[in-house]
């Protein structure tokens, strides 16, 4: 809630209303899609106070109670709000009417990938995860066809270099090796779509299984698969934290 005379710039509203992260918020604005007593602003300095009245496709919008929630995503699942052909997303599994506030995933798990994703109507927490410049490390654990040799985990932890850009991952372990296939675990820094799958593809490995271990230093281990909990202020203080 707003403090006495406290007035907070508009993306930054609006993230915490939870329409967005801070960067689409922006772009809402700018698009003239944002109304403030009644009239379009597309100034992003712009800061709202507490007697003013904001409006989204319409809609008045308000600072909402913050909700962070830490799910064990299965496969077969869209890390999206909905779909246009009625595919299961993310909201699905917490329960729509359970919790009505505005959640958005924060990041993406592809729909054959599974283990931790977050949800939430914080907007600062989820610029703050998502943005590179964070650096919040991402863990995962990715069974391969084949055994990686250790070329290739100094090609990853080198860069391996993916549309134009280096993923450079911090570190790559190889847990267990099997007859024809292997376990290894890869630490990120960023979340472009589908990067470790590039890049294990352009060094010649099929993914089997791709799971999400942890996000800053919250683990999924506690949180059964498909299944969730409410976020204490201790687990969300882990989400922030490097190894």
């Amino acid at each position: 809630m707003f403090q006495v005379n406290e007035r907070i710039r508009i993306s930054r509203f609006l993230a915490m209303c939870g329409i967005s992260s801070r960067r689409n918020c922006e772009e809402l604005v700018l698009a003239g899609k944002i109304k403030i007593n009644g009239k379009v602003i597309k100034d992003l300095f712009y800061k709202v106070g507490a007697q003013d009245t904001v409006e989204y496709e319409s809609q008045k919008i308000y600072l909402e109670k913050k909700t962070v929630i830490a799910l064990n995503k299965p496969p077969g699942y869209l890390s999206t709000v909905r779909d246009d052909f009625q595919r299961k997303t993310v909201l699905d599994l917490i329960g729509r009417r359970e919790h009505p506030d505005r959640l958005y995933p924060v990041g993406r798990l592809d729909y054959n990938s599974r283990g931790l994703i977050i949800l939430t109507n914080d907007g600062d927490l989820s610029y703050m995860l998502t943005h590179p410049k964070f650096g919040i490390p991402k863990v995962y654990r990715v069974r391969v066809k084949g055994i990686i040799s250790p070329a290739d985990i100094s090609n990853i932890l080198s860069g391996v270099k993916i549309e134009g850009k280096d993923l450079i991952a911090s570190k790559v372990n190889l847990l267990k090796k099997n007859r024809d296939n292997c376990l290894i675990e890869i630490m990120i820094n960023e979340g472009r779509k589908r990067i470790i799958r590039k890049v294990l593809a352009n060094l010649g490995y099929q993914v089997i299984d791709l799971q999400r271990t942890a996000i800053g230093k919250f683990e999924v281990k506690d949180i059964r698969e498909g299944t969730y909990r409410i976020m204490m202020p201790e687990d969300i203080e882990k989400l922030q934290q490097s190894y």
